[in-house]
């Protein structure tokens, strides 16, 4: 491979790092919904029947996404950015714990705006939690609101909603299976038995040598989006990464710098035009754009009314054809 990755190179290796294309070069390949979360870390699920769609497609397995969720072996919570993502249990509390913390704090900057102090959010917290540790059952959305009135916290006006991602970003509550097309909620502790015990370095390590696994190449400014974490904190990531010889610098088709798996490098030609070949049909908020702050690589700013993000923050479900993103 040469040091300076064409257009249609970096295409390629995306596609084969996002599970779309199959390359020898790639350690593994995970054939369930469980293997594709784990090796993705964190999938978009603002859209849940998009995420579905998106797990499912990279595994193989129609309907092992929604099974996995049924027996809480995945997650859905506010992980990272303060919007949904998709994460094998043993990922969310480190995960949560290492992103969240910014959004934590501008959520507690709007609570005047709402009407809330920090004896109401306490109190909503410990009555969900108390009930959440009682119930035989998730509690929905529905009963957390009711929950919050019985405790004179006022739900309406996007106080119930508020309290709720506020409550996940602390990486203690999260949602459990759906009821139907209700969120429900449930103490981690109580789905999650085990949870990988990262913090600090080893938690920024990890988490980019696993974005970089799974999205390369990419910025680092593309990781920042994606992860929420400040420049100084995705820097030390990028360096504990690469002293670990997971991850490899190399030069973008515009001279920009760039990340990429190590094991990347032994993609080959071959597999580059064989990953670029198939038109593929991808759900609405994909990792394959979402992933990334520059999506000028893979989609034309000609569609991005037409694709996403509209004014209104939505991704809707795009072709790819060459690895370009395209309307579907």
């Amino acid at each position: 491979m040469t040091a300076q990755l064409t257009l249609d190179h970096l295409r390629g290796v995306r596609l084969i790092a996002q599970l779309l294309a199959p390359s020898a070069a790639r350690p593994h390949t995970p054939t369930t919904a469980v293997g594709v979360a784990k090796h993705m870390l964190a999938t978009q699920a603002q859209n849940r029947p998009a995420s579905l769609l998106a797990i499912d497609l990279r595994s193989g397995a129609q309907g092992g996404t929604a099974e996995a969720i049924g027996s809480s072996l995945l997650i859905r919570t506010w992980s990272q950015r303060g919007t949904h993502h998709l994460l094998a249990a043993e990922d969310v509390r480190w995960m949560t714990l290492l992103c969240s913390p910014r959004i934590l704090a501008a959520s507690a900057k709007r609570r005047g705006s709402l009407g809330l102090d920090s004896a109401a959010v306490d109190s909503a917290r410990d009555i969900l939690a108390e009930r959440a540790t009682r119930a035989e059952q998730p509690v929905t959305r529905t009963e957390a609101y009711s929950l919050f009135a019985s405790v004179g916290v006022d739900p309406g006006d996007n106080r119930g909603q508020h309290l709720l991602r506020h409550f996940g970003g602390e990486g203690t509550i999260v949602q459990g299976p759906p009821q139907g097309s209700e969120d429900t909620f449930v103490l981690l502790d109580s789905v999650c038995v085990l949870s990988l015990g990262l913090e600090g370095d080893a938690a920024l390590e990890e988490m980019t040598v696993r974005y970089v696994r799974a999205r390369g190449a990419a910025t680092a400014k593309d990781l920042q989006w994606w992860s929420g974490l400040t420049v100084a904190q995705v820097r030390r990531g990028l360096e504990l990464a690469s002293d670990s010889r997971e991850i490899h610098p190399v030069t973008g088709p515009h001279g920009e710098a760039m990340w990429m798996p190590s094991w990347a490098l032994d993609v080959t030609d071959a597999e580059i035009r064989q990953a670029l070949e198939p038109e593929l049909l991808l759900p609405a908020f994909d990792e394959y754009l979402l992933s990334y702050a520059d999506r000028s690589h893979v989609m034309d700013t000609e569609h991005s009314t037409t694709i996403g993000p509209g004014k209104n923050g939505v991704f809707r479900a795009f072709r790819v054809v060459a690895g370009e993103a395209l309307p579907a």
